[in-house]
């Protein structure tokens, strides 16, 4: 059956003093935790997630943008991933590289494989939280203690990344994850702008989840808002929904993460 949830659309405001609570789980503790909460077994066992993926944008001038896209997500290895756009572009990656292809044509650039997987990071690390969590490249530094605005704890956990993690560097900074103490969930996600860009793009973005969808025995996402955050961590700016359309596309099938010259030489190898 279906489960959805709708968490409350409310500004987070923190206590003035954050100080870490003597008793205090160990961050990686309360991701496993959440992960688990969320049916992390379940998730790992889906075998090949489809997503299909529709942005709908609304900018500070009222100007209002969509598009879409379809993610394939290896459930078992989150390393294996694809992603399909518009124009018959493909962007994939595996642990040994990443590519990508548009109208069939490979791009041959020599910085290809890292763009290829850094752009997947950057598109799929927010849509499969909080199983992203255990991505390669994804740390778990301090957690304190805090309170929202309308008085539920949470653990509040700094998460940098490592270096080249996302395309985009102004996202390359040490993000804020929120999690509800009663029940393992997320409450938000996220960064102000990496110091050395914040002249360029003052804007940073907020996470929350709008609706959880129950695939099989995991949680997974729905609907996420993005809204733009001062350098305070006060919303302001555009804003942006975007809708997940979530089903099992099937078993582990090499055709869909490994490059074209993976599979010639497995060809061959029959």
């Amino acid at each position: 059956m279906i489960r959805r949830r709708l968490l409350v659309l409310l500004p987070l405001i923190f206590v003035a003093s954050l100080v870490a609570a003597e008793d205090a789980l160990e961050p990686k503790e309360i991701v496993e935790r959440m992960i688990a909460a969320a049916g992390g077994e379940a998730f790992a066992s889906l075998g090949i997630l489809e997503l299909e993926v529709t942005e709908e944008e609304t900018r500070n001038d009222g100007t209002q943008t969509g598009k879409s896209y379809k993610l394939l997500v290896d459930t078992s290895n989150l390393n294996n991933i694809r992603m399909e756009l518009p124009g018959n572009t493909v962007v994939a990656a595996t642990e040994s590289g990443g590519w990508s292809t548009t109208a069939g044509a490979l791009d041959d650039r020599p910085q290809a494989s890292t763009l290829a997987r850094t752009s997947l990071n950057q598109k799929s690390f927010q849509l499969l939280l909080p199983f992203s969590l255990q991505m390669d490249g994804v740390w778990l530094k301090e957690v304190r203690e805090s309170t929202t605005s309308d008085g539920r704890e949470v653990w509040v956990i700094a998460i940098p990344f490592a270096k080249g993690f996302f395309t985009s560097p102004v996202m390359a900074t040490t993000w804020i994850l929120v999690v509800a103490k009663d029940d393992y969930s997320l409450i938000s996600i996220e960064f102000a702008p990496a110091r050395a860009y914040r002249d360029v793009s003052p804007v940073g973005i907020r996470y929350r989840v709008l609706k959880l969808v129950d695939l099989e025995g995991a949680s997974v996402i729905e609907q996420i808002l993005a809204v733009g955050i001062n350098l305070r961590h006060q919303e302001s700016g555009a804003t942006r929904v975007t809708k997940i359309k979530p089903s099992v596309h099937g078993p582990w099938d090499p055709t869909l993460f490994l490059s074209p010259a993976q599979l010639a030489a497995l060809e061959k190898d029959d």
